[in-house]
């Protein structure tokens, strides 16, 4: 009975003793001196520095900001409108008139778009970045009469011609000292007027009559003769 128990008992110890070198992996150790104190301190730590690394990498929110960059140019710089004839314009400034390019495109579409417009009598308009069938530009008067020649524009009027919707800056800034209505209406007369003499031609119509709207394509700068003012195709 005691010889049993004494070998139970040593195989228990030698038992214990295998568990604990199974943890350290150096080849020269010793199996019995540096057995007990490797397992403990090696398994807690590795666990401790993967915990920490994951949390800190994912705090990056990243490229949320560079969305925010998107589309602030859905402008109204756009024109492309099908119809016959199909015209595709471009829009300048003449040098040293006191006005924004985009300022002017955005009235030059705005008129355009509009059904009281030429669109509304089947025409149809693309705005181009520049050339064209004409450039429609608001110039000088000096300018607007190189740019009308052969014609006499005089330092008073403009014109459609030679490759130039060619608005005079004062007509277009001040219309005319005898013009009954607002300004808005007579530049919107402008752009029809001579925009329409592209499509129809050189024609000028006289007023049909006292008290009504003027033809868009009555002289109206040389005055309404009992017309009224108006700045559409079909008011």
């Amino acid at each position: 009975m005691t010889a049993r128990l004494a070998a139970t008992v040593l195989a228990v110890v030698l038992v214990g003793s295998a568990c604990g070198d199974d943890t350290p992996d150096t080849p020269d150790a010793s199996a019995t001196t540096t057995t007990t104190t490797a397992p403990t301190s090696s398994s807690t730590t590795t666990t401790a520095t993967t915990t920490t690394m994951t949390t800190t990498t994912t705090i990056t929110t990243t490229t949320t900001t560079t969305t925010t960059t998107t589309t602030t140019t859905p402008s109204p710089l756009t024109l492309d409108i099908e119809g016959s004839p199909m015209i595709e314009f471009s829009v300048a400034v003449g040098e040293g008139v006191d006005l924004e390019r985009d300022e002017l495109v955005a009235f030059v579409v705005e008129t355009l778009t509009d059904e009281r417009s030429w669109i509304g009598r089947g025409a149809g308009f693309r705005l181009v970045e520049e050339g064209g069938l004409f450039t429609l530009i608001v110039a000088s008067p000096d300018q607007v009469d190189q740019m009308c020649l052969p014609l006499q524009t005089i330092g008073l009027y403009s014109c459609a011609r030679n490759g130039w919707v060619a608005l005079n800056s004062d007509r277009w800034f001040g219309a005319t000292d005898d013009w009954p209505a607002d300004l808005e209406t007579y530049q919107r007369y402008l752009v029809n007027h001579e925009v329409g003499h592209y499509i129809l031609g050189p024609n000028h119509p006289g007023c049909p009559g006292p008290g009504l709207p003027a033809p868009i394509m009555q002289p109206q700068t040389k005055g309404l003769d009992g017309c009224e003012p108006n700045g559409w195709v079909d008011p």
